[in-house]
Protein backbone atom coordinates (compact mmCIF):
# COMPACT_ATOMS: atom_id res chain seq x y z
CA UNK A 1 0.00 0.00 0.00
CA UNK A 2 2.59 2.49 0.88
CA UNK A 3 3.95 1.69 -2.50
CA UNK A 4 1.38 2.46 -4.25
CA UNK A 5 0.65 5.57 -2.25
CA UNK A 6 4.50 6.65 -3.27
CA UNK A 7 3.95 5.83 -6.71
CA UNK A 8 0.48 8.10 -6.33
CA UNK A 9 2.33 10.69 -4.85
CA UNK A 10 4.78 10.59 -7.60
CA UNK A 11 2.80 10.75 -10.07
CA UNK A 12 1.02 13.41 -8.76
CA UNK A 13 4.52 15.64 -9.06
CA UNK A 14 5.03 14.57 -12.36
CA UNK A 15 1.16 15.96 -13.31
CA UNK A 16 1.83 19.36 -11.23
CA UNK A 17 5.36 19.63 -12.94
CA UNK A 18 3.97 19.25 -16.35
CA UNK A 19 0.88 21.53 -15.76
CA UNK A 20 3.21 24.28 -14.64
CA UNK A 21 5.33 23.34 -17.27
CA UNK A 22 2.78 23.93 -19.70
CA UNK A 23 1.37 27.23 -18.04
CA UNK A 24 5.29 28.55 -18.55
CA UNK A 25 5.14 27.93 -22.04
CA UNK A 26 1.88 29.61 -22.24
CA UNK A 27 3.36 32.58 -20.21
CA UNK A 28 6.13 32.86 -22.74
CA UNK A 29 4.12 32.21 -25.86
CA UNK A 30 2.09 35.71 -24.65
CA UNK A 31 5.36 37.25 -23.97
CA UNK A 32 6.70 36.04 -27.68
CA UNK A 33 3.54 37.32 -29.13
CA UNK A 34 3.55 41.03 -27.33
CA UNK A 35 7.24 41.56 -28.36
CA UNK A 36 6.15 40.47 -32.11
CA UNK A 37 3.09 42.42 -31.53
CA UNK A 38 5.36 45.55 -30.62
CA UNK A 39 7.79 44.76 -33.34
CA UNK A 40 5.40 45.02 -35.49
CA UNK A 41 4.01 48.22 -34.49
CA UNK A 42 7.75 49.70 -34.21
CA UNK A 43 8.16 49.22 -37.61
CA UNK A 44 5.01 49.99 -39.15
CA UNK A 45 5.47 52.99 -37.49
CA UNK A 46 8.69 54.15 -38.77
CA UNK A 47 7.81 52.73 -42.26
CA UNK A 48 4.91 55.73 -41.87
CA UNK A 49 7.57 57.87 -40.75
CA UNK A 50 9.55 57.34 -43.85
CA UNK A 51 7.06 57.28 -46.31
CA UNK A 52 5.84 60.39 -44.89
CA UNK A 53 8.87 61.99 -45.08
CA UNK A 54 9.61 60.88 -48.74
CA UNK A 55 6.56 62.09 -49.64
CA UNK A 56 7.05 65.86 -48.60
CA UNK A 57 10.58 66.22 -50.03
CA UNK A 58 8.85 64.89 -53.33
CA UNK A 59 5.93 67.01 -52.89
CA UNK A 60 8.63 69.93 -52.06
CA UNK A 61 10.38 69.13 -54.91
CA UNK A 62 7.71 69.09 -57.64
CA UNK A 63 6.91 72.66 -55.94
CA UNK A 64 10.39 73.49 -56.58
CA UNK A 65 10.18 72.22 -60.05
CA UNK A 66 6.36 73.96 -60.98
CA UNK A 67 7.43 77.05 -59.45
CA UNK A 68 10.64 77.10 -61.70
CA UNK A 69 8.86 76.36 -65.08
CA UNK A 70 6.37 79.08 -64.08
CA UNK A 71 9.35 81.51 -63.39
CA UNK A 72 10.63 80.24 -67.07
CA UNK A 73 7.31 80.93 -68.71
CA UNK A 74 6.59 84.60 -67.16
CA UNK A 75 10.80 85.46 -68.18
CA UNK A 76 9.69 84.10 -71.88
CA UNK A 77 6.15 85.59 -71.79
CA UNK A 78 7.51 89.30 -70.88
CA UNK A 79 10.24 88.17 -73.39
CA UNK A 80 7.67 88.19 -76.08
CA UNK A 81 5.46 91.36 -74.91
CA UNK A 82 8.20 93.52 -74.65
CA UNK A 83 9.44 92.07 -78.31
CA UNK A 84 6.00 92.53 -79.76
CA UNK A 85 5.85 96.48 -77.96
CA UNK A 86 9.10 96.99 -79.58
CA UNK A 87 7.59 96.12 -83.17
CA UNK A 88 5.22 98.23 -82.53
CA UNK A 89 6.88 101.07 -81.63
CA UNK A 90 9.15 100.99 -84.27
CA UNK A 91 6.63 100.11 -86.70
CA UNK A 92 3.10 101.53 -85.57
CA UNK A 93 2.91 103.49 -88.39
CA UNK A 94 3.80 101.78 -91.02
CA UNK A 95 1.21 98.60 -89.93
CA UNK A 96 -1.26 101.50 -89.51
CA UNK A 97 -0.64 102.61 -93.36
CA UNK A 98 -1.17 98.87 -94.21
CA UNK A 99 -4.54 98.54 -92.39
CA UNK A 100 -5.58 102.07 -94.13
CA UNK A 101 -4.78 100.62 -97.38
CA UNK A 102 -6.52 97.58 -96.75
CA UNK A 103 -9.78 99.23 -95.91
CA UNK A 104 -9.92 101.81 -98.84
CA UNK A 105 -8.92 98.71 -100.98
CA UNK A 106 -5.26 100.52 -102.58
Amino acid sequence: MEQMETVLGRLSEIEDAAVSLEEQAAEEKKKIAAEYEAKTKAFDAQLEAETQEKLKSLNEKLKAEAENELLKMKIETERELNAIEQEYSQNHEKLAEEIFRKLTGE
